[in-house]
């Protein structure tokens, strides 16, 4: 998974449009069909901040692992 905060130009027409606050999340489609939960932390370092994103998978009788 990729974290990305430089959209311009760039083609985001197949994303999932999730609004929390004043802020946009832009999930890919196969996430939000094998996530049950997206996790976004953000943490203050010494060069800037930095923003991670967790996918949580909640296993169902479909699942093959």
């Amino acid at each position: 998974m990729s974290v990305d905060t430089y959209l311009k130009g760039k083609d985001t027409s197949t994303y999932r449009r999730i609004h929390h606050e004043d802020v946009t999340i832009l999930v890919a489609e196969p996430l939000t069909r094998y996530a049950s939960r997206v996790e976004l932390i953000t943490r203050k370092k010494l060069l800037g901040r930095k923003l991670t994103a967790v996918a949580h998978h909640q296993h169902t009788a479909a699942c093959r692992h």
